[in-house]
């Protein structure tokens, strides 16, 4: 049985308010572990710590795409960064993190619609995640190949985000994203030691959806956004194995 180098931890191509993360030990993939590399090159692994995580962009810009009411929607932000975000043991990333995009704005049918800006609060542009966590997981794929991925869920239910839009917006003010989200590493690198690594959605395990689970409300996740260690860990090379 052979397994491709992939999926790490996560957060790219990021959903809107989407992204959190971890999960409990009772569901945690037995032996997943984050493994720490000391800074100084060829230098043994350094014990497991609780580390914070952040984000930082890849891509120009994230893109959240979906039909609402007939009308195609593309809610689009300029930049992104993870609040809360804690590797934890057991390969997961504790509960309570989320992600906070920012220069957010909203197209209808192609057009920018300055009435449908997004905000959290009174923070324009803004759009922040519920909270979450995520786990580190194996996915089999045909042929017995086996991926490794990160599993991300809300702490409660299964919105991971309620877009809040300006009045009068023709859209409605408040738009769940729902469903399922799964990330992998995008240069197939999750078990290789790196200061960063660069995320995406994995589509096979990937449903997401605006305000109800239909077709016509089907949403897509664009961009890439790379993860790194924060605080006392910056600049420590990690890695994550589910297995």
């Amino acid at each position: 049985m052979t397994r491709t180098k992939l999926g790490l931890l996560g957060l790219c191509a990021v959903v809107f308010g989407l992204m959190a993360f971890s999960a409990t030990a009772a569901q945690a993939e037995v032996g997943a572990q984050w493994l720490f590399a000391e800074k100084a090159p060829g230098t043994k692994l350094i014990p497991f710590l609780e580390a914070s995580i952040n984000l930082e962009k890849d891509s120009s810009v994230y893109i959240l795409h979906s039909e609402i009411l007939k009308v195609k929607v593309l809610f689009l932000c300029t930049n992104l960064v993870a609040e809360g975000a804690v590797l934890k043991a057991n390969g997961s990333i504790g509960t309570g993190a989320k992600v906070k995009f920012s220069g957010c704005t909203t197209d209808l049918n192609g057009v920018l619609e300055p009435e449908c800006e997004p905000h959290t609060g009174a923070e324009l542009g803004i759009i922040r995640t519920n909270a979450g966590h995520a786990l580190l997981e194996l996915h089999e794929l045909a042929g017995g190949v086996k991926d490794d991925i990160v599993k991300i869920s809300p702490d409660v239910g299964e919105t991971f985000v309620t877009i809040e839009l300006k009045a009068p917006c023709s859209i409605g003010t408040k738009v769940p994203v729902i469903g399922k989200l799964t990330l992998k590493d995008c240069e197939n690198l999750a078990l290789t030691h790196l200061v960063k690594h660069l995320v995406e959605p994995f589509t096979p395990l990937t449903e997401l959806f605006t305000i109800s689970k239909t077709a016509e409300h089907a949403a897509t996740l664009l961009g890439s956004a790379w993860a790194f260690l924060t605080g006392a860990h910056e600049g420590l090379k990690f890695s994550g194995d589910p297995a």
